[in-house]
Parts: C-alpha cells; structure tokens; sequence
C-alpha cells in the first residue's frame, strides 16, 4: 500500500473524529506515528496486513476497546501495550509471537483474547491473572 494512502485514512478518521477505522487488508509494513490523532477510536482493524512490529505509539490510543492484529507478521508486542486499559477484545492470532511481555496482565477488562497460531512456547506465569477475566 502506497504510505500516501494509509496516511489520507488516518488523517480523515482523525478528522471526523471516528471510533472505528479499518485498515485490514492494506499490506501495511508499518504504523505510522500519525495513528497518535486517532484518538477517539475504540475499534481498530489492522488484520491481514504485514506488521512485524507495533510503535509503542499505539498506546496513545487509550480509549480502544477491540483491537485486531490477526493475520500479520508480529514477532513480540510491546510491553506497553499494558497501557491500552479499555481493551475488551485483542486478537493476535495467525503472527509470529513467540513470547509475550508479562504486563499484558494489566489488560483487566480483556474479556477476549486469542493467540492461536503462533510460536508461543511459553507464556509469562502472570498471564493466569487474566484467566478470571475472560469469557470461556
């Protein structure tokens, strides 16, 4: 995807202030620090793009509450994705994740989470803290 293009989406969500923006399918390699306007968005679809990382600009995005990572390229996350409080839902199946920061055990209100698909061979041991949060 042309940068020009990603970088219009996000400048025109930010300009009307959306809640929602759906960037999946974009064969987007990297964030932009310009996602940081988008802050009224509490849904972001970033699924079946090419991310192999995320900016810890991501976390300016506090009032998010689904964030969807599926399908891209992501070998670790950011241990400050703890400060995105108000997820409900975070998806990150189908990446390369083969570890994941223990302060993800500060995503209280995560009532889903998927992981399946990825090179996980351990979990941090603080990740059964999320256990009683989560929806069976």
């Amino acid at each position: 995807m042309e940068k020009d293009l990603l970088l219009e989406l996000i400048e025109r969500a930010a300009d009307e202030k959306s809640t929602e923006l759906d960037l999946s399918k974009l064969r987007v390699h990297r964030l932009p620090s310009k996602i940081t306007k988008l802050t009224n968005l509490t849904r972001l679809n970033l699924r079946s793009n090419q991310l192999g990382t995320l900016p810890n600009e991501i976390t300016k995005l506090t009032k998010l509450t689904s964030l969807d990572l599926r399908s891209n390229a992501l070998g670790a996350l950011p241990s400050e994705i703890a400060k995105l409080t108000n997820l409900t839902s975070l998806n990150l199946s189908d990446n390369r994740l083969t570890v994941l920061p223990s302060e993800m055990t500060k995503l209280t209100n995560l009532t889903s989470l998927n992981l399946s698909d990825n090179r996980l061979t351990m979990l941090p041991s603080e990740i059964t803290d999320l256990r009683s949060y989560l929806k069976s």
